[in-house]
């Protein structure tokens, strides 16, 4: 995808390129997403095999670590770089909030605790990101808004149903009506923050060759 006007600014030539990390964020958003379908699939299906479970703590964990890495290179250099405190707060606020629950999901399932702080901790996070998806709408952000703001929501969705699937009786149907919702948006984030992130990794690269 490519950048927004306020953050087309042409490379540096005499000193040290400032890198863009939305590409990395959305990718890390994908691969996570993919894995909560995967896990919120096998959980209503019962059909987690032996160690399955550490396996995805593991997974969660590693994104969730690279997501603190990324949200901290938005933040403290102030979108890499560029002046655009709009994408920082957006992108910013939800690229911490998404590390913080990959690590939270990590924890819960490695130590196998009881699933319901966590997910209040899911719920709140998806309230903030429906906000977001409003200030997305409202200001008119990214090269795609309507996209951007269905992955936020999404993002947000499958985070509330993950709170309402800890509070409904283990082995419901409607439990696992409920898991098997959360996984399809879930799915559908993946796709749609993989498919924004090949645009704006083609996108960038167009740019620099542009400005070379």
């Amino acid at each position: 995808m490519p950048l927004d006007p306020p953050l087309a600014l042409p490379l540096q030539a005499d000193a040290i390129s400032p890198y863009n990390p939305l590409v990395v964020a959305l990718v890390l958003l994908a691969a996570g997403a993919a894995l909560a379908a995967l896990f919120l699939l096998r959980e209503a299906r019962d059909a987690h095999t032996p160690g399955g479970r550490e396996s995805f703590a593991w997974l969660f964990g590693l994104v969730g670590v690279v997501g603190l890495l990324v949200s901290g290179e938005i933040f403290w250099a102030n979108w890499a770089g560029f002046p655009a405190h709009q994408y920082t707060e957006l992108f910013g606020v939800a690229q911490t909030l998404y590390a913080v629950v990959m690590l939270a999901a990590a924890v819960t399932l490695y130590h196998d605790t009881d699933p319901r702080p966590f997910g209040w901790l899911t719920a709140v996070s998806g309230v903030v990101l429906f906000e977001g998806a409003r200030a997305v709408l409202a200001f008119g952000l990214t090269l795609q808004p309507l996209v951007a703001a269905a992955i936020w929501t999404g993002a947000g969705v499958t985070a509330v149903l993950v709170l309402v699937a800890t509070y409904t009786p283990q082995n419901s149907d409607g439990r696992r009506y409920v898991l098997y919702a959360a996984a399809l948006v879930a799915a559908l984030v993946a796709l749609a923050a993989l498919a924004m992130g090949l645009e704006a990794h083609f996108g960038h690269i167009a740019e620099a060759m542009a400005s070379a």
